[in-house]
């Protein structure tokens, strides 16, 4: 196409110059062909320019040497005079076509250099190391223009960590030139053999397109980055360094992920081993004490050798009864903390009126609160977006430990109030507060703080609450003095469901 366009070119420059100019003027004819030649050289260029300059002094010497119409040059004047043009125009069109292709070369560089700056700010942007590794496969599908990128881990056994497109899955038929591909770092073929040393492996047939790149990270994780699609990158970009970098990042990202799962199961562990020192010191007592007290009132029942009266056999089947209660509460907090840390509660999400779940948490506590007035107020049409068994639960165990630790007789308020995009909802009581000392540590496991000698419990029922808050997406805090204890809800304000 290049060359078609400079010898149209060249053809209407004669057509324009061979009717009036003549021998006299073969400078300027030399100039304005010279000039043609090396625009042609920039354009298109060396080859171009080189066919151009050939054609140039050869319309040079037919048109405007004498004897003109013929390629006979009888002045050896002019025989130097066209081989310095031809030197000149090959000389200028290699210095312009070599201007163009570093010109070009620059271009791709800063094209290549922009892919990896996008990967990069991609990978910045990451929430998570999988996220990550999400993101590292849609910045490569779109870089590469292909039709799905994966990141495959070799454990063994392969296994897909992250994908775009159909690729969620390495089939059996693949995995042997994954890895042979992991391998070897060579090209090969499915069930073909080996073509040439690279790290590039490419799978051509009837079916779609296949590239694997393999990366390595030494003594961690090692695997194939998969490319679905013809790989097509602008010319000059060098492809095999492009993806290798893509690889070598999902080899990195791959390994940071397998530290902090690492992390993670190393944290629960120790949180774990933490959980059963803290229970053994702490929840000793309270399992030990209604034990025993239920154990001392059987012992006494049975004994025949004492006659013991009516009134005796009640007071031991109470203490019974209510010791069991007590037991019963104590191992149902262990177990629901237990299942809240452990992440095996599932929530359900949808948007809740607060009226109504007030009226319903009021109803179930009328009989644990009945010391105590409870009131509830709620803004008309107030919706929380929470899981309604974990929200219920929370306010009824905030009722509960209003009313244990409030003064006899006072009164229980529940309040909901709209605050921009977020729900405030309160629980107070008119109790005597808390000390000031044991209020940054009141949502902590098994704490009971100064006024633990006061009433019986395991301090488990506020971190319950907190965990179940935090589930439903939002936080709790507390305030308190001489008049009373606060404790405070924040919630994501939910949608009115349409009737």
């Amino acid at each position: 196409m290049g060359v078609v366009a400079a010898v149209l070119g060249l053809a209407f420059l004669t057509s324009c110059l061979a009717p009036f100019l003549g021998e006299d003027q073969i400078l300027d004819v030399a100039l304005l062909y010279l000039l043609t030649t090396l625009v042609a050289a920039a354009i298109w260029g060396y080859w171009v320019g080189l066919v151009t300059a050939v054609v140039a002094d050869l319309l040079v010497n037919f048109f405007f040497v004498a004897p003109v119409h013929t390629f006979t040059v009888q002045e050896p004047s002019n025989v130097v005079a066209l081989g310095l043009f031809l030197a000149v125009a090959v000389v200028g069109a290699s210095m312009l076509a070599l201007l163009r292709r570093q010109v070009l070369v620059a271009e791709a560089r800063e094209r290549e250099a922009g892919l990896l700056l996008s990967l990069t700010q991609e990978l910045a942007h990451a929430v998570s190391p999988r996220d990550s590794l999400q993101r590292l496969c849609t910045t490569a599908t779109q870089a590469v223009r292909a039709r799905g990128c994966a990141v495959v881990w070799f454990g063994p056994p392969w296994t897909v960590v992250a994908a775009t497109g159909d690729l969620n899955a390495l089939p059996r038929e693949e995995e042997a030139l994954a890895s042979e591909c992991l391998r070897t770092g060579q090209i090969a073929r499915q069930g073909g053999a080996v073509r040439t040393r690279a790290r590039l492996a490419t799978r051509t047939g009837p079916e779609p397109l296949l590239t694997f790149v393999p990366f390595s990270q030494k003594g961690g994780a090692q695997g194939v980055l998969r490319l679905l699609g013809e790989v097509r990158l602008p010319s000059l970009i060098a492809t095999e360094r492009l993806l290798r970098a893509f690889a070598d990042e999902a080899g990195l990202a791959l390994q940071r992920m397998r530290l902090a799962e690492e992390a993670r199961r190393a944290e629960a562990l120790q949180k774990a081993d933490e959980f059963k020192s803290v229970l053994l010191s702490s929840v000793s007592h309270d399992l030990r004490s209604p034990l025993t007290a239920i154990k001392a009132a059987a012992s006494s029942l049975r004994d025949e050798s004492v006659q013991w009266s009516d009134e005796d056999r009640r007071s031991f089947v109470e203490t019974i009864e209510s010791q069991t209660d007590r037991l019963t509460a104590t191992v149902t907090n262990l177990l629901e903390m237990s299942r809240l840390e452990g992440g095996v509660v599932r929530t359900q999400m949808e948007s809740i009126e607060v009226a109504p779940l007030f009226e319903e948490v009021a109803q179930a506590m009328r009989q644990s609160a009945a010391d105590h007035p409870l009131d509830w107020k709620s803004g008309p049409a107030l919706w929380v977006r929470a899981d309604y068994g974990l929200l219920m639960q929370a306010l009824e165990n905030l009722v509960e430990n209003a009313a244990k630790y409030s003064r006899p007789g006072g009164k229980i308020t529940l309040v909901a109030e709209q605050s921009g995009s977020s729900v405030h909802v309160s629980v107070a009581d008119e109790g005597p507060g808390i000390p000031p000392k044991d209020l940054p540590h009141i949502f902590e496991k098994f704490y009971r703080g100064s006024q633990a000698g006061k009433t019986k419990g395991t301090g488990l029922g506020l971190s319950i609450v907190k965990a179940m808050i935090e589930l439903c997406g939002g936080n709790i805090r507390v305030r308190s003095d001489e008049n009373g204890t606060v404790f405070s809800i924040e919630l994501a304000r939910g949608a009115v469901p349409r009737r």
